[in-house]
């Protein structure tokens, strides 16, 4: 008798009235089940389609160069779309000087710089072997074919294409000995262009004006 009446109880406990029943479910928990699903809609779903949506408004305007850290600097085609890097007299300043990233319709201009002792065709090397050997892009390889570099400024850097199945792009590199004032030790820079296959000569012009503004500051 003692399990029948708790058994008993415990359904009484549990019972939800028929005015309070929808669809065999109880009226007071659906608010918040709803309220649930809906942030989970937001957050999941919403959000990140707006965030695509959106586009990034942030382009770089004539005259702009980059603050690369060291007296480093580079100036960005005009109209290009600044994805991260910082502006030299800029409101935010450079934090580290080391990376900074342009793009326009799909072609993408990677700027970094890092310690680094020897030769411009050293990095190169190096260079290569970290781009070329990533999942995502498994199949690039470059045209073997490089040349000099000279900036605007007199630094001397090495050329050289790339291609792959769906893109292509150039990687060029500077070399720069420690100067004992903006850079403390040997400084190596990387500029790596990414384009989709055919659009790399439609924004040529643009990308061998961005190399030869590569500068030190000081010496401009």
């Amino acid at each position: 008798m003692a399990e029948t009446a708790a058994t008993t109880q415990d359904s009484a406990a549990t019972w939800v009235p028929v005015e309070r029943r929808w669809l065999g479910l109880d009226r007071l928990s659906l608010k918040p089940a709803a309220i649930v699903a809906a942030i989970g809609i937001l957050l999941g779903g919403i959000l990140p389609l707006v965030d695509r949506a959106v586009s990034w408004d942030n382009p770089i305007a004539a005259g702009d160069r980059l603050d690369l850290g060291g007296g480093l600097t580079l100036a960005p085609p005009t109209g290009w779309q600044l994805e991260s890097g910082f502006r030299v007299g800029g409101t935010s300043p450079n934090p580290s000087g080391s990376a900074a990233i342009v793009t326009s319709n799909g072609v993408s201009a990677t700027i970094q710089v890092a310690g680094f002792s020897g030769s411009p065709d050293q990095l190169l090397d190096r260079v290569n072997d970290n781009e070329f050997t990533t999942a995502t892009r498994p199949d690039l390889t470059s045209t073997g074919n490089r040349t000099t570099l000279t900036t605007g400024t007199g630094l001397n850097g090495v050329l050289e294409s790339y291609t792959g199945t769906a893109r292509e792009g150039l990687v060029a590199v500077f070399t720069f000995p420690a100067n004992g004032q903006g850079l403390p030790a040997d400084t190596g820079m990387s500029i790596v262009v990414d384009a989709p296959n055919g659009q790399l000569a439609s924004v040529q012009s643009d990308v061998r004006a961005m190399l030869s503004s590569v500068a030190l500051e000081g010496t401009r």
